[in-house]
């Protein structure tokens, strides 16, 4: 390095435990694609959406679901319907806690959570329960080409109801998902398939049409990887994405191509997997914005959420800075009226927006540490000026803060301003900022103000 030089000041989060091999993160910001042609910088880094306070339900929202323009959500024992920004009680439910599963049908929405199952019909707004002699109790609830799909909890079965009624079950329509000994831990429908992940397998079932039961096993799939919780599982870009789980590992995140699993998640995701204190109660959410679909997974005894940008495939986190990261509020997200809604366990729910810079009523820390700057003479390097090219003219401020140890400790914040209100062009500059051998930089933005990141040069 002599003169001035751009860096890698854009980019995924990718660290490591050993973090003299890797340290950059991403936290609270994403990559974006420049597609216009001719520009000069390629990639930005962008901040990730705000949280705006829209509804407080006042328990944990558990569920939510679009039925066909109805926006209805469970937050503790009461099912609501949200109607032109109020919530209105349309019933209580018999369970009081626990994520719930929601599927709907052309005249019913049917609400399962384990030994009860409900439904709640569409035309009356009347609130029942499942009392047929086939229902075995069930955490997941799937709808194809008219049928309600149950899974008996620990088991490796799966049942029907009739045609477009959730309420009458058959006790002998049910069928084992039994290539392999495991029970089904979470379903998923794509494409008119109904992906049945077990412990440490996946098997392919459709519609066949057969007289006594109409779903078959498809061609004989079986995909030799199971799913870890039946909340490590999501639709997303047309296809399934799930924390996957062997007879000899666990801990990958899987897409599936086809019928195949294809891994996505890299090696610093999958560290940060191994860390959670019981990765079978993890959970996923997702959504899309500006061409983006995001894929978030939170699992206990991690400290940031872990988001996988289907369009750039590449991973960031989000988090809240509470004297330290703590995972994203966010445990289920639903679009309606246009607008992504996301829930969370303390009964509120916020419009995902991207010009809203809070989480709620605290800050929207964004947070970016580039990769290691040493020169391949592994000789120190004198750092007379750092320029960051990035949002201005909002208000606000960033810091700056130093690491001469690889990214283990950093010195004290370094704080510039972003510009006054209308100074578009502000410099955001720091200089003589030392000598190291190996230097990791640190930008933090904790201001309700709009940053992102174009490009960064250095002198030296």
């Amino acid at each position: 390095m002599a003169g001035r030089n751009y860096v890698a000041a854009i980019g995924p989060s990718y660290h490591l435990d050993d973090r003299k091999a890797a340290v950059q993160t991403a936290i609270n910001c994403y990559l974006e694609q420049v597609e216009g042609l001719g520009e000069t910088r390629i990639l930005t880094q962008v901040s990730a959406p705000g949280l705006l306070q829209y509804l407080d339900l006042g328990a944990e929202i558990r569920g939510q679901r679009n039925v066909e323009g109805r926006w209805f959500v469970v937050a503790g024992s009461v099912l609501y319907e949200i109607v032109a920004g109020a919530a209105v009680s349309r019933g209580v439910l018999i369970t009081s806690s626990g994520t719930v599963g929601m599927a709907h049908n052309n005249t019913q929405l049917v609400i399962v959570a384990g030994a009860i199952g409900q439904i709640f019909t569409l035309a009356s707004n009347a609130l029942s329960t499942i009392t047929s002699a086939g229902w075995r109790g069930s955490y997941t609830v799937d709808f194809i080409d008219g049928y309600m799909i149950f899974v008996a909890p620990d088991a490796d079965q799966f049942y029907i109801t009739a045609i477009d009624d959730a309420s009458t079950i058959d006790a002998l329509d049910f069928t084992s998902a039994d290539a392999q000994p495991d029970n089904i831990v979470a379903t998923l429908v794509l494409r008119r398939e109904l992906i049945l992940l077990g412990a440490y397998t996946t098997e392919i079932w459709i519609n066949s049409g057969g007289a006594l039961f109409p779903f078959a096993r498809y061609n004989g799939v079986q995909i030799d990887i199971g799913c870890v919780g039946r909340g490590a599982a999501i639709v997303a870009t047309e296809s399934i994405f799930w924390i996957g789980q062997t007879r000899k590992g666990t801990g990958i995140v899987y897409r599936m191509a086809g019928h195949a699993a294809q891994r996505v998640s890299t090696r610093a995701m999958e560290e940060l997997l191994a860390k959670s204190s019981d990765l079978t109660a993890a959970t996923m959410w997702t959504y899309q914005v500006e061409g983006h679909e995001f894929i978030g997974i939170t699992a206990p005894g991690m400290n940031t959420t872990l988001v996988y940008d289907a369009a750039m495939q590449q991973w960031h986190e989000r988090a809240e800075w509470v004297d330290g990261w703590a995972p994203l509020r966010t445990t289920s997200v639903c679009f309606t009226n246009g607008a992504q809604y996301a829930g969370d366990a303390a009964g509120k729910i916020y419009k995902v927006d991207n010009e809203t810079y809070t989480l709620g009523d605290d800050p929207l820390v964004r947070e970016r540490t580039w990769p290691h700057l040493v020169k391949s003479s592994m000789e120190p390097i004198t750092f007379n000026s750092l320029e960051m090219a990035c949002t201005t003219g909002h208000g606000g401020n960033v810091t700056l803060e130093l690491s001469n140890d690889g990214g283990f400790t950093f010195g004290p914040k370094l704080m510039r301003s972003l510009g006054a209100v209308g100074r578009w062009m502000q410099k955001v500059r720091w200089q003589m900022l030392g000598t190291a051998h190996d230097r990791v930089f640190r930008i933090r933005c904790s201001d309700p103000v709009p940053f992102n990141i174009h490009a960064v040069a250095i002198d030296d």
